[in-house]
């Protein structure tokens, strides 16, 4: 396990993580002091002058949706935030879990992750080379369990095949509504498939339920088949909404150049998220079209989604750390993990002041954008 910068208990970070944090920062102000540049691939020097990082010679290699489940590449060309100062590879895979996963073996720099992912991975048996290095928040809204019209209730579900996205919060809020009432997964014939499989298994009949989130369980509601149970009840925690993470392949923390590229990538998507919602007949257009579904049905779950919490990177949060070990102990009392995960420990604020100051500058610069809080 790497340990540089990692939180344990809410101590402070490791010296050598603070110098990195601090040498970002010193870098980042002396490229807004001396650029008025407004365009969005200027907003972060890759000149090295003044004593900027250089990120010109990186390419960061991201984990990502595809475009049909919600992709960072969708997002950010819509929001015109995809000229950025260093290259970015992306790379797609279905879930959060698998996502997480490239990070920690090497082959993907940076990911989105659920609020499971890590603890899973951290208590898989495999070694642990990635830390969560912002925390995310999205909305809850669109975390549902639906069903083919015969099944009425969450008890009839018992024996009955049901599909979900192992090693994501969909299967932690499957688990929780199955113990609503009285069932575990040893109740069900649970069937773990990538979301659009998920969602294909349910509209060909071969599972009655599936328990999945965003695009796929829209375009199932959409195609008439009803919501069984609300997912999002079970996962606001702290925040107010689920609480993910992007998680960076850990060696990359030590590199300067690189961790440059990742604080300020991760504050992108944050400004991006805020376009959405100043821009939301744009964005749901772009959506629409990328999953198609109805301009109708994306239009009510965004404005639906985002007025109940607003979509949001953020530095590590220490609540969305406490909300993450309470859903790692119930994959633990489910018997999903074997052994006790400290989630605190896969977890590092190294990149916090950096992605903080990122996020000002992006907030500056498109003031207008963060103003807007609610979708009308």
């Amino acid at each position: 396990m790497y340990q540089f910068g990692v939180i344990r208990g809410g101590l402070a970070v490791r010296a050598a993580s603070a110098a990195v944090a601090a040498t970002l920062v010193l870098g980042l102000a002396a490229c807004s002091s001396s650029s008025s540049d407004t365009s969005a691939g200027a907003a972060t020097s890759a000149s090295g002058s003044n004593g900027a990082v250089d990120t010109s010679h990186v390419t960061l290699k991201v984990a990502t949706y595809p475009a049909a489940v919600g992709s960072d590449e969708t997002l950010l060309k819509a929001a015109g935030l995809l000229d950025t100062p260093y290259k970015v590879s992306f790379q797609t895979y279905p879930d959060g879990g698998t996502q997480t996963g490239a990070v920690n073996q090497g082959s993907a720099d940076l990911a989105r992750g659920s609020s499971v992912a890590g603890a899973l991975l951290a208590g898989g048996g495999t070694k642990e080379n990635f830390l969560s290095i912002a925390t995310l928040k999205i909305p809850t809204t669109l975390q549902w369990t639906v069903a083919n019209k015969s099944i009425t209730s969450l008890a009839q579900l018992k024996g009955k095949k049901v599909a979900y996205t192992a090693n994501t919060t969909a299967e932690y809020f499957l688990l929780k509504q199955l113990a609503s009432v009285g069932l575990t997964l040893k109740d069900i014939t649970p069937v773990p498939l990538a979301p659009a499989n998920g969602l294909a298994a349910l509209i060909g009949g071969s599972v009655v339920a599936f328990a999945g989130f965003g695009g796929t369980v829209q375009t199932a509601v959409a195609k008439g088949f009803p919501i069984l149970a609300d997912g999002g009840p079970i996962l606001k925690g702290s925040l107010g909404g689920l609480a993910g993470a992007y998680n960076a392949y850990a060696p990359d923390l030590t590199d300067p150049a690189k961790a440059a590229a990742i604080a300020d990538y991760v504050s992108r998507i944050d400004a991006a998220m805020a376009w959405t919602r100043a821009n939301p007949a744009a964005w749901d257009q772009t959506v629409a079209t990328a999953t198609n579904q109805p301009l109708a049905v994306v239009t009510a779950n965004f404005k639906l989604g985002e007025n109940d919490t607003n979509s949001q990177v953020l530095p590590i949060q220490q609540t969305a750390i406490a909300d993450q070990q309470t859903i790692a102990d119930t994959f633990l009392a489910a018997g999903v993990l074997t052994k006790k995960v400290d989630v605190a420990s896969t977890f590092s604020d190294a990149l916090s002041a950096q992605i903080a100051a990122d996020t000002a500058k992006y907030q500056a610069q498109y003031a207008a954008n963060f103003a807007v809080t609610k979708v009308s």
